[in-house]
């Protein structure tokens, strides 16, 4: 847990900085106590010692209610999050329980990650090192590749490979929506039209 923990604290406190900059920081950051809570929660499921395991999960339920309450981010001991995970800010950020994750990953506000609508199953894969913009939502049982981005506000619906960026809704690759194969697609303009008047 504090391995962890200590890897989530460094991707928000800045190396050389005095102590009680870095106790302000971490008062004064939301993500940072909703992350505390799931590692705390993490260990209390799967490592804490079995005869001492009752209380602190009771201890664990009123710490998550309290966080959900006044940050709006719910992020449930049983995600599986790999070290270094940032939440700069708060503000409905919602993980789904079976969601895992990589390490290093960045989330924005407004992000939701879980299955989609109707009763479907299936939880989103995230690899290392994603950032997922705010307002974006991730669902169903795809996969989210290393090094991946998701724009703000973009509605993910099937797997984005590794180093790609998408964007829009439903989301796709920056490149297949601006680059010059979008471009070179796109239907010539018929002479005489509007369009082709502008162009000369």
């Amino acid at each position: 847990m504090f391995e962890n923990l200590s890897a989530d604290l460094a991707r928000h406190l800045t190396e050389g900085e005095p102590l009680w900059r870095k106790a302000l920081v971490v008062a004064e950051t939301q993500g940072i106590w909703a992350t505390a809570v799931y590692r705390y929660g993490r260990w209390v499921y799967t490592a804490a010692p079995p005869g001492v395991r009752p209380p602190l999960k009771l201890t664990y339920h009123l710490l998550h209610k309290l966080i959900e309450i006044l940050t709006g981010i719910s992020i449930p001991a049983s995600c599986q999050i790999g070290p270094g995970l940032y939440v700069g800010h708060f503000g409905t950020i919602i993980l789904h329980s079976d969601v895992r994750m990589g390490r290093d990953c960045s989330l924005g506000q407004d992000v939701t990650v879980g299955t989609r609508a109707r009763g479907s199953r299936g939880a989103p894969v995230i690899g290392d090192g994603v950032y997922l913009g705010a307002g974006c939502r991730v669902l169903g049982p795809i996969r989210v590749g290393d090094r991946a981005a998701v724009g703000a506000n973009a509605v993910v619906l099937r797997d984005v490979p590794a180093g790609v960026t998408v964007v829009g809704v439903p989301a796709q690759p920056v490149n297949e929506r601006h680059g010059p194969a979008a471009r070179s697609r796109r239907r010539p303009a018929k002479a005489g039209s509007r369009t082709a008047v502008r162009r000369r």
